[in-house]
């Protein structure tokens, strides 16, 4: 067999090397492309976008609290109603509060239900609390000051009196008619006037025992000299009351003081603080209500307050400083001596006005055989029992301790 050349055996070598090429090029390309085609995987879907998406639902929530103007609106409507319109009423904007000036003495408890019953009806949460003014209230819903009824009564001019008639000589008067007689002593009705605040000093003491009335005291047991005040008025035989502090409304914004009868305390810390007044109060037949519009709505605690005074033997007076009170009717309801007011003399600090409501009182103790009035030591007050005491004699009235008109 002949061998092949050299030449040949070159030509083969290299035709080997170009299909070696060309395979090697060829799963090269083959692995790229491979990686190339590899799938990614795709991101998801966006949600779709909708024409009216849904609203979430809400529960429904308790009534709303009405808007202030909504109150004021009320008010107008309870007052229209009330009368006081047509120049008794103007409306004044003090700082933001709106003030009802009425052209009226300050009502009764009574006078004041039926004035804002329209009010309650619409609004039960309202509530009332006497203002830093004189004859003012001011009306609050959950805490909040709506507006102020300020009270303003009419002023009344003296009539100045007629000269006195000269006597007609040699003739005998003839005797008055029966039904003119002049009333006899104590005819006209018992009154009892409790001094509400006492205990502060000596000096106002003093003053009251001055009076030639019978005027009943009632001390607040905090007060710095209310021991000396109590036995001060013991000794001149005046009537001697514990004029316990109680939570009002408003508290603690308004504030009846540290060692005051509250809601949130126990029913033994009610218990021993009564029994701290009565030692701080000596010779206290009674007691009554110092503030207290919050506390005296709970015949709970009052329940708690009353059995207190019932074990000593004391009797107790509603000063009726909420118009809900329910502090007669449980002391009823225990077999507790008790009596409720009828009136206050001085919510309006002027000594005419505060003139014209004891008078007011003897008509209403003419009429119901007898009233239970309370006033504060106010120095128009104490000019006012001295100028009206007279009267209150000649009408026939009789003013006794406040245990005289007790109901048992």
């Amino acid at each position: 067999m002949k061998k092949p050349s050299n030449r040949q055996l070159r030509l083969l070598l290299a035709a080997l090397g170009v299909v070696g090429f060309l395979l090697l090029s060829l799963i090269l390309l083959t692995y790229v492309r491979q990686i190339r085609l590899v799938p990614h995987e795709p991101p998801p879907p966006a949600p779709p976008v909708l024409a009216n998406p849904p609203v979430p639902v809400v529960p429904e929530l308790t009534r709303a609290l009405p808007e202030p103007e909504v109150l004021r609106r009320l008010l107008r409507q309870s007052l229209a109603r009330g009368g006081y319109s047509d120049g008794r009423l103007t409306i004044e904007q003090d700082h933001g509060l709106t003030t009802y000036v009425l052209d009226a003495s300050f009502p009764d408890a009574l006078a004041l239900d039926v004035l804002l019953d329209p009010l309650r009806r619409e609004e039960p949460k309202v509530q009332l609390e006497t203002g830093s003014a004189p004859g003012s209230l001011l009306v609050l819903l959950e805490d909040r000051v709506v507006a102020r009824l300020q009270f303003r009564p009419p002023r009344i001019l003296p009539v100045p009196s007629p000269p006195p008639l000269p006597p007609v000589p040699h003739i005998s008067p003839l005797p008055p008619p029966t039904s003119l007689t002049p009333p006899s002593p104590g005819s006209g009705g018992r009154v009892a006037i409790v001094m509400d605040d006492l205990g502060r000093d000596l000096a106002s003491a003093r003053e009251l025992l001055a009076i030639d009335l019978e005027v009943t005291f009632a001390i607040i047991p905090q007060n710095e000299a209310a021991s000396q005040v109590a036995a001060l008025a013991h000794g001149q035989g005046r009537e001697v009351m514990i004029h316990m502090p109680m939570e009002p409304q408003g508290y603690p914004r308004a504030n009846p003081g540290a060692e005051a009868l509250l809601l949130g305390r126990s029913d033994e810390e009610i218990r021993a603080l009564v029994r701290a007044y009565r030692q701080r109060v000596p010779h206290a037949t009674g007691g009554n209500i110092h503030m207290g519009s919050r506390f005296t709505e709970s015949r709970e605690k009052m329940a708690v307050v009353l059995e207190e005074l019932r074990k000593a033997g004391l009797f107790f007076v509603d000063s009726r400083t909420s118009n809900r009170s329910v502090a007669f009717e449980t002391a009823r309801e225990l077999g507790v001596a008790t009596a409720r007011r009828d009136i206050f003399l001085d919510n309006v600090r002027s000594v005419s006005a505060i003139r014209g409501e004891i008078r007011r009182m003897a008509r209403m103790a003419a009429k119901n055989g007898e009233a239970l009035a309370i006033c504060h030591p106010y120095p128009e007050t104490f000019a006012a029992l001295r100028a009206e005491a007279d009267y209150l004699r000649a009408q026939g009235i009789t003013v006794v301790p406040a245990s005289r008109l007790l109901v048992r």
